[in-house]
């Protein structure tokens, strides 16, 4: 089964626009949150850091994606290799940001908003990473 270049497209782009959209709630909604917690055992010191570093990666996986839909027009072994590895490193990501949310159960009633929205993104995180390795192997290799 293979992809037209148009579906190929359009499906990493949705994927682009839904990092964007993570790392957006990640900044706006999770880091503030997480910045005020109390919660005994709670280090936002240490944990603050983390997910800009998170939210950093993402974007930086969200541009490659897009470049890749710009200049990209077929698969060819650049692309795939780069949508392989970027793959995996935002379900790695979305791997983080599942210990996260579990760690932050436990943090009283304040912080269970915060760690549903964090399973929330960790589950777009590593639906977008499968999806680029799936993307990666399907679209239409290049015409010789």
């Amino acid at each position: 089964m293979k992809m037209s270049h148009i579906s190929s497209s359009r499906m990493l782009l949705g994927c682009t626009i839904l990092l964007v959209l993570v790392a957006i709630l990640l900044a706006l909604s999770v880091i503030p949150a997480v910045k005020s917690d109390s919660s005994p055992g709670a280090n936002p010191d240490r944990a603050v850091p983390a997910f800009w570093v998170n939210v950093g990666l993402i974007l930086v996986a969200a541009t490659v994606c897009a470049v890749i839909v710009i200049v990209s027009k077929e698969r060819s072994r650049a692309s795939t290799s780069s949508l392989v590895v970027v793959g995996l490193v935002v379900l790695m990501l979305g791997l983080a940001l599942v210990d996260a949310a579990s760690a932050y159960r436990s943090h009283g009633p304040s912080m269970q908003s915060i760690s549903t929205l964090l399973f929330i993104c960790a589950a777009v995180d590593i639906l977008v990473g499968i999806t680029f390795g799936v993307v990666a192997f399907l679209r239409p290799k290049r015409v010789k």
